[in-house]
C-alpha cells in the first residue's frame, strides 16, 4: 500500500493545489494582520494627537493672554505715570521696556503724533498702522515693505494728558520664544493667526496663511489634515484666542507626527517579505519535484509540435505512471525519428527529380524560341516579340522599325559549295549581323536565308543607317566555308520599313522593300515609300 501511494503522489495534482492553496492563505494573512498592525498604530498616533493637541492650544492661550494682560498694564502705567508723555517720555520708557521695542503716541482718530523705537530694523517714524489701529487692544502693525508686527493700545484720558490713544509694539522674539517653548515633540508648530488666517506669530511656521474655516469647523473638535500654503501636508486645530478676533492654532507636519506609522509599516514589510520569500522558496521546491517530470513531458510534446525530434528525455529510475509516460515518450520519438529521416529521404529524392525536370523544361523552352543552326531567335519569339512591341510603342508614341535581309544568291552559293559550306556562311553572317546591332534590337532568323532586325525607339533614317552598317559589315568580309580554303564573298539586300499602326502593313512595307532591293541589282538598302509596289 505504501508504494502504491508513492505511485500516485507525483501525477496527483492536489497536492499542487494545497501547496499553492497554503501559499496564497500565507500570503493573505500577512497582509490582514499587517493591514490591522498598521490601523491600529495609525488609531493610537492619531488618539494622542487629538489629546495633545487641545493642552497645548489651552496651555498657548493661557500664556498668549497672561502675555498681553502683562504687556497691557505696563502699557497703563506708561500712560498713567503722571507726567506729561513726550517724545522724551516715551524714549525713557521704551529703555526699560522688555515687552516692547516702539511706542506711538496717536490722535483720536488714529494719527501718528509721535514714534520712538524700531521695528525689526525699521524706524518706528517709517511705520503706518493698519486703519483699525486706532481702536483699543491687541493689534497688527505694518510696516512700509507690508510686513507686520504685533501691538497692544490703550487709551490717554488722564488731567494731564491730551485725549488720545497709546500704542506698543511687541518684541517678536519674545512672543515667537514663547510660543516655541510650548511645543510637546511632535514636530508641531504654535502659531498666532488673526481673524483672516494670517499667520502673526509662529514658533517655526513655514506657512503664512491658516484654513480657519476648515479648522473650525461647527461640531467637528477633531484634529484636521489639509495643504497649507507652503505645499506642505499637516496636522493642525485652532481655538479662539479670546482678544480681538485672533486663534491660537497648532500645526504639525504630517510625516513627522505619523513617523512612528511609517517606520511600523517599513518593519511589517520586511517582515511579510521574509515571510514570502521563505514560503516561496518552500513552495517552488515541494512544486518542482512535483511538477516537474510533467512539464517536461509538456515541453517535449510542445517541440513534437513544433517539428522538434532531436530530443530525449531522460527516464527517471522509477516505474510509477510518470516513468512509464517517459519511456513511452521516448520511443514514440525514436519511431518518430526513423519515419522523418525517411520522409526527408524522399524529400531530396523528389526535389532533386524535380530540379532535374526544373532545367529539362528550360532547355525545352530556350529550344522552342532558338534557332538551331544560327542560335539567334527564330521566327516564333520574333512574332511574340514584336507583339509585345507594337504594343509598347503605342502606348509610349514612340517609332518602330524593320529590316529585312536576304543573302543575294545563297542558293547558287549552297549547290556549288555544298549545304555545309551554306551553313556554316548562314552562321558566319548570323554572327556578323548580331555583332552590328545594337542592345535595344532584336535579330532573328526569319526563314531560310532571311533575317530581319526590329529596331526599338528608331526612325526610318536612323534603320537606314543600321542597314547600311550591316551591309557594309557582310560586303567587306571574306569568308572560308570548304576544305580548299579559298575565301568566299557575298552579299545581303536588306529592305526598311516603319510601323504606321497596322500590323500588316508593317511587313508587307519591308518585304516589299526587300523586292525592290534585288530588283536594284542586290546588295543594296531600300527604305519603304509608303505607295505599294
Amino acid at each position: 500500500m505504501p508504494h502504491s501511494h508513492l505511485r500516485r503522489q507525483p501525477i496527483d495534482s492536489l497536492a499542487t493545489k494545497i501547496i499553492l492553496f497554503v501559499f496564497v492563505s500565507t500570503f493573505a494573512t500577512a497582509l490582514v494582520v499587517s493591514w490591522i498592525s498598521i490601523q491600529s498604530t495609525h488609531a493610537y498616533l492619531s488618539g494622542m494627537i487629538n489629546q495633545q493637541f487641545p493642552v497645548t492650544l489651552v496651555r498657548a492661550r493661557n500664556a498668549v493672554q497672561s502675555w498681553v494682560a502683562g504687556s497691557a498694564g505696563e502699557l497703563e502705567r506708561i500712560a498713567d505715570s503722571g507726567g506729561q508723555l513726550d517724545q522724551a517720555a516715551l524714549a525713557k520708557a521704551l529703555a526699560r521696556s522688555a515687552r516692547f521695542e516702539a511706542f506711538f503716541l496717536l490722535t483720536p482718530e488714529g494719527a501718528v503724533r509721535s514714534a520712538v523705537g524700531r521695528v525689526g530694523a525699521t524706524p518706528a517714524t517709517e511705520l503706518r498702522l493698519d486703519a483699525g489701529a486706532k481702536h483699543l487692544g491687541l493689534q497688527r502693525i505694518f510696516t512700509s515693505a507690508d510686513t507686520s508686527t504685533t501691538g497692544y493700545a490703550t487709551r490717554l484720558a488722564s488731567r494731564k494728558q491730551s485725549h488720545g490713544v497709546l500704542l506698543g509694539a511687541f518684541r517678536p522674539q519674545g512672543i515667537h520664544t514663547l510660543l516655541s517653548n510650548l511645543r510637546n515633540g511632535l514636530g508641531e508648530s504654535v502659531l498666532l493667526v488673526d481673524g483672516t488666517g494670517h499667520v502673526v506669530h509662529g514658533g517655526g511656521a513655514t506657512a503664512q496663511k491658516i484654513p480657519l474655516s476648515q479648522l473650525n469647523a461647527a461640531g467637528d473638535p477633531s484634529i484636521q489634515d489639509y495643504i497649507n500654503d507652503a505645499g506642505v501636508h499637516v496636522l493642525g486645530r485652532a481655538i479662539p484666542l479670546g482678544l480681538a478676533d485672533w486663534f491660537v492654532v497648532v500645526e504639525s507636519p504630517f510625516d513627522v507626527a505619523f513617523a512612528p506609522v511609517v517606520s511600523v509599516i517599513k518593519r511589517i514589510f520586511v517582515i511579510d517579505l521574509c515571510i514570502i520569500l521563505l514560503f516561496s522558496f518552500l513552495a517552488y521546491k515541494v512544486t518542482t519535484a512535483i511538477v516537474k517530470p510533467i512539464e517536461t513531458l509538456s515541453d517535449g510534446a510542445r517541440r513534437i509540435a513544433q517539428g522538434q525530434f532531436d530530443l530525449e528525455i531522460p527516464e527517471p529510475t522509477t516505474h510509477d505512471e510518470i516513468g512509464l509516460l517517459t519511456r513511452t515518450f521516448n520511443d514514440m520519438m525514436r519511431k518518430l525519428r526513423r519515419n522523418q529521416m525517411e520522409i526527408e529521404a524522399k524529400n531530396v529524392e523528389l526535389l532533386d527529380r524535380n530540379d532535374q525536370l526544373r532545367q529539362a523544361n528550360e532547355v525545352l523552352e530556350q529550344l522552342s524560341i532558338t534557332d538551331g543552326l544560327t542560335k539567334l531567335h527564330n521566327h516564333r519569339f520574333f512574332q511574340d516579340h514584336l507583339t509585345r512591341e507594337i504594343k509598347r510603342v503605342q502606348r509610349v508614341n514612340k517609332p518602330l522599325s524593320m529590316i529585312i535581309a536576304d543573302i543575294d544568291d545563297f542558293k547558287a552559293l549552297n549547290d556549288r559549295l555544298g549545304h555545309a559550306a551554306g551553313d556554316e556562311l548562314l552562321r558566319r553572317i548570323a554572327r556578323l549581323m548580331n555583332d552590328s546591332i545594337r542592345d535595344s534590337d532584336l535579330l532573328a532568323r526569319y526563314g531560310g536565308e532571311e533575317f530581319v532586325v526590329l529596331a526599338s525607339d528608331t526612325d526610318l533614317g536612323g534603320a537606314e543607317q543600321l542597314a547600311e552598317k550591316i551591309r557594309m559589315a557582310i560586303a567587306e568580309c571574306s569568308f572560308i566555308l570548304d576544305e580548299s580554303l579559298r575565301p568566299t564573298r557575298t552579299t545581303v539586300s536588306m529592305g526598311v520599313a516603319q510601323y504606321d499602326g497596322n500590323r500588316k502593313r508593317f511587313f508587307a512595307a519591308a518585304d516589299r522593300s526587300l523586292y525592290r532591293a534585288k530588283a536594284a541589282g542586290k546588295n543594296c538598302v531600300v527604305v519603304d515609300d509608303g505607295e505599294p509596289g
